[in-house]
C-alpha cells in the first residue's frame, strides 16, 4: 500500500516538473485560459485614405472569401515548416473560427492604419510600425513577469495572411532576443481587391492623397520622414538591397498603382527615342552629336512626367475642361509674361498661382 502512494506522490511531482505541469498544479482547477485577450482595434487612425481602407476592411466576411476557403482545403502551413519539402499540410473545414476571424480583421484594420500610402514613396504600402507594437494595437499583447513578450495571436493572422498572398512579410534576426521575427511588412495588391477595393479606386485614393500634401505643404516633411525610416532600418541592418526577388515583387506592385496614363506616356516616349536613334543610325550621324540629342530627349521626357505628376497642374487640367481654350491660353500667357522662367524652375508655384488667380483654390 505504502509502495502505491509512492508510486502516486512521484507521478506528481514528475508531472509539477514541466511547465505545463507546473501551470496546471498552481492553477488548483480552474478553468484553463482560452485565450487572455480579445483583438480590437486599439490604435488611432488617420484620416484619408487610411480610413477608407479601414472602413472596406471591418466589413469584410471572412466567411465568403474565396481565397481563404481555397488555403483551408489545403491546409495551413507554419513558418518553421515552409522550407520542408516533406511537409504535408492537413486539410481544414471550410469556415475558420471566430476567434480566427476577428484576429484577420483586426490585425487588418491596424494593418491598413498604419500603411504608408505615399506614391512617392520607393515601395508604397509599407507597414510603418514594428510588429510588436502591431500586436499591442491589436491589444494581443501580453508581457510576463518575467518580461517575455507574446504575441502568439498576431503572428498566426499574419502567417495566413502572408499565405493568402495578402501581405510581404521579411524576416531577421532580432537583435535583443536573437529570435527570428518580421522586420519589414509591405502590402499587396491582393490585400485590397479581396475586400472589393478597386484598382481605379486606389488609384485615385493615392491621387488625392498627393494633391492633399502638395496643398498643405506636407510633400517635404512626408519625403524626410520616408528618409528617416530608411535611414532607421539601415541602422538596424534589416534593407533589402540584396534580396532581389522581393525588390522585383515590390516593384511589381509599384506599376499596379501607378496611373496608365502615365505608362502610356513613358512607353509612348520610349517608342519615339527608339525611332529616332533608327534614323540616326540608318543616316550615320556622329557619335556624339547622336548622345546629345538622346539626352536632350530625355531631359525633354523627365521634364514631362514631372509635369504630369504635379498636382496643382492636374487640378488646371480639371479646371479647363468645359471651359474655353483661349481664355486659358491667354491666363497662362499673361502670367508667363508676368514672371518669365517659372514654368521652367517651379512648375508647382506656376500653377498654384494660376488657380488661385481664377479662384479654384484658396490664396
Amino acid at each position: 500500500m505504502n509502495s502505491q502512494f509512492a508510486n502516486v506522490e512521484h507521478h506528481i511531482n514528475e508531472s509539477r516538473s514541466s511547465r505545463r505541469g507546473e501551470a496546471n498544479a498552481l492553477r488548483r482547477g480552474q478553468q484553463k485560459i482560452h485565450r487572455r485577450y480579445t483583438p480590437n482595434l486599439c490604435c488611432r487612425v488617420p484620416k484619408g485614405m487610411a480610413s477608407k481602407v479601414v472602413a472596406r476592411m471591418s466589413s469584410h466576411d471572412w466567411r465568403r472569401n474565396d481565397d481563404l476557403i481555397e488555403l483551408r482545403r489545403q491546409g495551413y502551413i507554419p513558418y518553421t515548416q515552409r522550407n520542408n519539402p516533406d511537409y504535408r499540410p492537413k486539410p481544414m473545414r471550410i469556415a475558420a473560427r471566430s476567434e480566427s476571424r476577428e484576429a484577420l480583421t483586426v490585425l487588418s484594420l491596424v494593418l491598413g492604419a498604419n500603411c504608408d500610402y505615399n506614391p512617392d514613396s520607393d515601395y508604397p504600402f509599407e507597414v510603418m510600425l514594428p510588429f510588436e507594437d502591431v500586436a499591442k494595437a491589436m491589444g494581443v499583447l501580453h508581457v510576463y513577469e518575467s518580461g517575455r513578450k507574446a504575441y502568439d495571436v498576431a503572428l498566426h493572422a499574419l502567417s495566413v495572411l502572408e499565405q493568402l498572398d495578402y501581405l510581404i512579410v521579411s524576416r531577421g534576426q532580432d537583435t535583443d532576443t536573437g529570435q527570428n521575427k518580421p522586420l519589414r511588412i509591405w502590402l499587396t495588391e491582393n490585400f485590397f481587391t479581396s475586400r472589393g477595393i478597386q484598382v481605379d479606386e486606389i488609384r485615385q485614393w493615392l491621387d488625392q492623397y498627393r494633391l492633399w500634401a502638395i496643398k498643405n505643404g506636407l510633400t517635404e516633411s512626408l519625403r524626410k520622414k520616408y528618409e528617416r525610416h530608411l535611414v532607421r532600418i539601415a541602422h538596424l541592418g534589416i534593407d533589402i538591397e540584396r534580396k532581389h526577388s522581393l525588390k522585383n515583387r515590390l516593384k511589381k506592385i509599384r506599376r499596379w498603382v501607378v496611373s496608365p496614363d502615365l505608362q502610356n506616356l513613358k512607353r509612348n516616349a520610349e517608342q519615339v527615342i527608339g525611332n529616332e536613334l533608327a534614323r540616326r543610325q540608318q543616316d550615320a550621324q556622329r557619335l556624339d552629336t547622336l548622345l546629345d540629342d538622346t539626352a536632350a530627349g530625355i531631359k525633354k521626357l523627365a521634364a514631362a512626367r514631372r509635369q504630369k505628376q504635379n498636382g496643382f497642374y492636374q487640378a488646371w487640367v480639371q479646371w479647363t475642361m468645359g471651359r474655353s481654350p483661349l481664355t486659358a491660353m491667354q491666363l497662362e500667357n499673361t502670367l508667363k509674361h508676368e514672371q518669365p522662367g517659372l514654368l521652367n524652375s517651379d512648375p508647382e508655384a506656376f500653377y498654384r498661382l494660376l488657380l488661385e488667380r481664377v479662384g479654384a483654390i484658396p490664396a
